[in-house]
Parts: C-alpha cells; structure tokens; sequence
C-alpha cells in the first residue's frame, strides 16, 4: 500500500497552555504525530509542521528540525542536508536503531547535530528538546519518582512514607500511584477495593480516560490520594510507558505533587513510564554491594537503551550503618556516580523486623527513622516550593485554647 504524504500544521497560543512561548517555529520529519502532541502540548513553541515526506518543502522561518530516521535515513538526511537544512538554526536527528546508533552520533555530532538515542519516547524527546532549546526551561518537577535498586532495597516504605508525611506538613494534596507491579501500600492502612489501576486499565491504555473517572480510582486518606496498583500480577506487562505518561499527565492536573513507586526491576512499562514521567528522581540503595551490581545492570543494559539518564537520579541509602566493614555514604556516592539526598540510619535491626512484618509504624516506633523520613519530606517540600506548615505553633494554641476553657 503506498504510504500518503502528509503535512500537519498547528499553531497555538499563548493563553491555550498558560506558558511562556519562544517563538520558535518547529518542523518534523516523522510519521510519529504522537511526537508531534507532546511538543504541542509543552506549550513552549508557536508553531509545529510535522510531514511523513522529507521531499517537503519546509518553511523558511522554521528554527527546529526533527529528523527521524525511520522517515529518513542517514544517507538521505546527509546527501541534502546543504542544500534542504542548512539554512534552519538547529537540528535534531533520532536514531532508530541501537545496533547503528554509534556510527550516526559520531557522524551527526560532527556537524553540530544533536542525535537521539533510539527507543525514546514522544515524551522523552519533547524533554530533551525543550531542554537543549529554551533557555529558561524548568523540567516538571512536581511529579516524583522513587526507584529501587534491588528487591528489598525499601523503596516501597520510603516512598509511601515520604508521600504521607508531605501530606501531613503541607497544604497541599499529595498522589501516591503505585507503579512496582504490587497492588497495595504496604505500611499504610488503606484498602483497595474496586479502585486502582486495575479499575481504569482498559481506559488508560485506550487513551479515553477522564479526569473524573481517574478521580474516583484514588482513595482518600487525609490529604494523601493512593492509587493501588495492578491486582492481577498476570496484566503487569500489558502497560506500555506511555499509558503511565498520560496517567501522570491527567494526574497532574489533578493534585499538588505525584509521589510514582517505580519498584526495582526496571523491565516493566509502568517502571520505565514513571521514570520518564518524574522532574525529580531518587534511588533508594543500601550498602549491600547486590545492590550496587543490580542498579549497573540495568544501567547498562536497560536505561542506557532508552535513554534514561542515571546522573539524573539522586541517592536515598538506606538501611545505613556506621562500619568500617561497609562503604561509606562518599564511596557509594562515588560508586552510584549519584548526589546523596538522604541518610536513613538502621538504629534497631530486631525493631525494623518486627515493623516490616505489620507490629508497628516506622513512623510511631522509630524516632531515627521518623527523623530521616522528616528531613526528606521537608528537603522535597523546598524543592517543589511548598510552604511547610509550622504544626507545632499550631499545638501549642490549641492546648493554650483547651486550657483557657478548661
């Protein structure tokens, strides 16, 4: 079937996406109208043009050329390049295969090309091009994602802790969308019922969710929202990263901050979805050199290929002891090739146990832990600008209150 050329054109305006335009006139060489939507949607461009054809003629005031490879080829893109692009101030070539990637960045990158890696989402493209091409550029950074750098690293309990208490010490309302490929919160007393992913599944994947039906999947705890995971383990692999990418989009509509547990394994769309979706990004790791060894595992042979870049990640370690039997948090930071955000210290292993088998809150029992969760809510709180609540001051008018009328 002969494939029809096509050319789309939108123009939007400032007041649409509520962002502050640069003008800047994009042109993409794809098939891809998915790439298209995203950049759209940044708000950070005035005009798109997308065609299937590179025999296009492409408009004169265009700044941004996106070629992918799967419209044109390496050979193609450098045999006209002087004579069709040149004249456009900046480029931008994806690669489409893993196997010839190398050979087309060292070709490209000589002639002040940014190439992409292949397997990038739209989304992921969308950022990276927003990131190289405005200059006052803020990556989202409302939505957070905590990632594990082994099964029982304890990035479940930190992340469902750390969303709890930011609940608690702002004003703000705070999701908490399990993405590990478990169902329930863990240390937290909630039940899932006929909510979840599970509830919104066949709608999230078939692009028709809406904003109310996405509401009424959460379950309200105070101030915190959680949206349990998958109940049938067997659905897990059926998400794809951008079914995860419009949840977090259609969430952030909805609440203050997203908290995404991303779990540890790093091969499933939800993991991969919630990382791509995530402004800020930590890996909960411990000393245990398994950790250290799993984390570069993936590394290598899974982010690397999607363009996921681990220096973006911050590192959370957990389970800390003072040892000179055991790295110190300089040599894991070194190691990990990660800034350290958060310290959590093991005071009382037996205690920790009891805990973890449902005897008891971390937050409740364990004042260490408690502080080191504190600190971490209160360091996101200032990353996010939330205005942290002075809850003692308030105590202490209430019990002054109680004790005038008593």
């Amino acid at each position: 079937m002969a494939t029809t050329n096509l050319l789309f054109y939108i123009k939007i305006t400032n007041n649409q996406l509520g962002v502050i335009m640069d003008n800047k006139t994009v042109f993409i060489i794809s098939s891809n109208k998915e790439l298209k939507n995203c950049i759209v949607r940044s708000g950070y461009f005035s005009d798109v043009f997308i065609s299937n054809n590179y025999k296009h003629k492409i408009p004169n005031e265009t700044d941004i050329l996106i070629a992918d490879e799967a419209a044109i080829s390496l050979e193609q893109y450098k045999t006209i390049f002087d004579k069709n692009f040149k004249h456009i101030k900046s480029h931008y070539f994806i690669s489409s295969d893993q196997d010839t990637y190398q050979k087309v960045y060292n070709d490209l990158s000589a002639m002040g090309i940014i190439v992409f890696p292949p397997k990038l989402t739209a989304k992921q493209v969308t950022q990276n091009l927003c990131e190289y091409s405005i200059d006052d550029y803020i990556p989202l950074k409302s939505a957070i994602c905590f990632f594990g750098g082994g099964h029982g690293a304890g990035v479940s309990i930190v992340s469902q802790l750390v969303a709890k208490r930011l609940s608690e010490i702002t004003d703000k309302s705070i999701a908490y969308i399990i993405l590990s490929g478990s169902e329930e919160a863990d240390y937290i007393n909630t039940n899932g019922g006929n909510q979840g992913l599970s509830a919104i599944k066949d709608k999230l994947t078939n692009n028709i969710l809406s904003r109310e039906e996405l509401l009424s999947s959460f379950i309200k705890y105070d101030n915190l929202y959680i949206l349990p995971g998958e109940r049938d383990i067997s659905k897990v692999k059926y998400y794809h990263p951008k079914h995860i990418e419009n949840l977090v989009d259609l969430s952030l509509d909805a609440f203050d901050a997203i908290i995404l547990n991303c779990g540890s394994g790093g091969t499933s769309g939800m993991s991969i979805g919630g990382i791509n979706s995530s402004g800020l990004k930590y890996l909960v790791t411990t000393q245990s050199s398994k950790y250290l060894n799993n984390f570069k595992k993936i590394e290598k042979q899974i982010f690397s290929n999607l363009g996921i870049d681990t220096n973006e990640f911050k590192l959370i370690l957990n389970k800390y002891i003072d040892s000179d039997q055991l790295p110190s948090a300089g040599k894991l930071s070194e190691a990990y090739n990660m800034q350290i955000s958060g310290l959590i210290k093991l005071s009382d292993p037996v205690l920790s146990l009891i805990i973890e088998s449902g005897g008891g809150s971390f937050l409740d029992n364990d004042k260490y832990f408690k502080k080191s969760i504190d600190l971490l809510s209160g360091q996101l709180a200032s990353n996010l600008n939330f205005e942290i609540l002075d809850t003692e001051k308030r105590k202490n008018l209430f019990k002054r209150f109680l004790d005038k009328n008593s």
